[in-house]
């Protein structure tokens, strides 16, 4: 028996039989053409990505019936990628400049584009690198004479092992039954895993070398919570995780009947609980579990897919938006861009330390032309729905006042055109800088409302990248110094009688939910796929014992030793519906 540790990319249990997926890249070589030749290598090239794009069209046809609608997306960013210019454009450019063949043109491409989102600052971006590697390997199949590499052509497996493996194989995996799978590669914030989440397909990924170490025909065990392969288990292990699955599948279903149930305690206080968004097409889980409304809505993706958009385009995006959210309160943050996310489509210097330079408010206010588009189209949507603005990564007063005097300017002039808006729009920030967090009682007399990131506020508590590997596991959201900047934030909101929301990533984590019920917040926003756990949390406790819980922290000095109490909170209050 073996085990082996990687990183839990989906929930969930499975076992049987596996097989390897042997998946070495194409083979690629240089030759030179002669300028006649240009022509031909060109429509050679084309006529594979017209292929690839067929195929990414059928896997996304085969999904439609397994997949949620918000997570088909995933399928279009591949077909994108097949029409972007610094991809099969360049490689079209280096054919006839460079006088090369089709293969070595589109691999040269490949390895630009790579390097590009290699080196961003945006976690969103560097995952994207995987993408644009899989889509290359099929277009150079295609071009091989070969046909796609599809996991369908996989039979009598139960769990599938690679080296790694693309968002259109994971979509075959649900009509293939296929039950599990991992890979070497992989983080949990890759497409992959997306997707095997929203399939309830149980994976591990970033496993280094597993496609080495199991050979086709071994029994394989998914331990998609740890992030554990087992590699032929003992039958003593075997029956553990059985036991374990099958635990997971009644919590499942015990889930399914959170969709109609309100978020209260057992005391009757009310939780209110958002979605955090990108997308329109995520309106549809949002409405299913039954979200009290948006409470972060990410508009910078409207950048990523169409370029820099014009007024009325983000307008008309937003109000469908509004439209889709029924009346419900919508936050609409400004755009967070900056560093080298969208860097394609938007102006940017170049900075020795992008991740603390020119981004999100700082990009806005310097690029007001920018600015004063989207600040004009979110006051238009405010006439069509319950809709708040909110001003990302604000550092001090200075740069709120900045941002209400180009908000109260995109006012006058729409006032002056007679163009219907919410005078009264809410206007809140995102607290996300320990800057802002300190004088956060100072603040909360100049907005309407606060939304907590804790992801960017942590890291930056901290002074640690939560992406590095050698210092994520300083990411520490039980840190004293976190608890009291978060326990001073919503006392500041309290006091000064504002609306505060947690909308970063520990507000749709159910172990630390009664942490920040017992701190004093009652509105958190997440992920609409942790609506019905944190519902479920949400209803096993008492306020009065969180309350108790924060109190006994007080004098925890040390982040893990807070963590272990926070667990014993758990098992004790909320063991039936905490699972892990």
């Amino acid at each position: 028996m073996k085990i082996l540790k990687g990183i839990a990319s989906s929930d969930g249990i499975s076992y049987g039989i596996c097989y390897i997926v042997d998946r070495t890249k194409v083979p690629v070589k240089k030759y030179s053409i002669a300028p006649e030749e240009a022509q031909y290598e060109t429509a050679r090239l084309k006529s594979a990505v017209k292929k690839t794009a067929w195929f990414i069209e059928q896997s996304k046809n085969i999904s439609k019936d397994s997949l949620s609608e918000e997570n088909t997306f995933i399928f279009d960013i591949y077909l994108m990628l097949l029409k972007d210019t610094m991809l099969t454009g360049e490689a079209e450019r280096l054919i006839t400049d460079k006088l090369i063949n089709a293969e070595y043109a589109l691999d040269t491409a490949c390895a630009g584009l790579v390097e590009r989102f290699s080196m961003s600052e945006n976690e969103y971006l560097r995952e994207r690198k995987t993408d644009v590697i899989n889509v290359v390997q099929k277009i150079l199949r295609f071009m091989a004479g070969g046909g796609p590499d599809s996991i369908l052509k996989v039979e009598d497996a139960e769990i599938i092992i690679a080296h790694d493996l693309s968002p259109a194989d994971t979509s075959h995996m649900k009509k293939n039954n296929i039950k599990g799978f991992a890979t070497d590669l992989g983080s949990k914030t890759s497409h992959t895993s997306i997707l095997a989440r929203s399939l309830g397909i149980p994976a591990v990924v970033g496993l280094a070398d597993i496609a080495k170490v199991a050979q086709t025909g071994d029994f394989i065990i998914i331990d998609g919570f740890e992030g554990l392969v087992v590699i032929n288990p003992d039958d003593e292990t075997l029956e553990s995780y059985k036991l374990k699955g099958n635990r997971y599948s009644d919590y499942v279903c015990e889930l399914a009947l959170m969709q109609g149930e309100p978020s209260v305690t057992k005391d009757g206080v009310n939780i209110m609980l958002f979605s955090n968004i990108e997308t329109n097409d995520e309106f549809g889980k949002v409405n299913e579990y039954k979200s009290d409304g948006v409470g972060l809505y990410r508009t910078e993706y409207i950048y990523m897919e169409h370029g820099d958009v014009d007024e009325d385009t983000q307008f008309n995006i937003l109000k469908e938006a509004a439209e889709l959210n029924y009346g419900r309160p919508m936050t609409i943050r400004t755009f967070d861009l900056g560093s080298d996310k969208l860097s394609k489509y938007m102006p940017h210097p170049k900075e020795q330390n992008p991740a603390m330079g020119l981004r999100a408010i700082r990009y806005s206010l310097k690029y007001s032309h920018f600015f004063m588009k989207q600040l004009r189209a979110v006051l238009r949507v405010s006439a069509f729905g319950n809709v708040k603005l909110m001003f990302p990564m604000i550092s001090g007063l200075e740069e709120l006042r900045d941002c209400k005097n180009a908000l109260n300017e995109a006012k006058r002039q729409l006032r002056d055109e007679g163009v219907v808006f919410n005078e009264n729009i809410r206007v809140g920030v995102m607290m996300e800088l320990p800057s802002l967090a300190v004088i956060s009682e100072m603040a909360a007399l100049e907005v309407d409302f606060f939304s907590v990131g804790t992801n960017d506020l942590i890291q930056y508590a901290l002074g640690i990248d939560r992406n590095n590997e050698y210092v994520a596991y300083l990411y520490e959201p039980c840190h004293p110094a976190v608890r009291s900047l978060l326990k001073k934030i919503v006392s500041s909101a309290n006091t000064a009688k504002i609306e505060c929301t947690v909308c970063g990533e520990m507000a749709g984590e159910p172990k630390y939910i009664p942490l920040l019920i017992g701190m004093g917040y009652r509105q958190l926003s997440m992920s609409p796929s942790s609506i019905l756990r944190a519902r479920m949390i949400i209803r096993s406790l008492n306020v009065s014992d969180c309350e108790e819980l924060v109190r006994d922290l007080t004098s925890c000095p040390y982040a893990k030793d807070a963590e272990d109490r926070l667990m014993e909170f758990i098992r004790n209050k909320s063991t039936d519906v905490y699972f892990h």
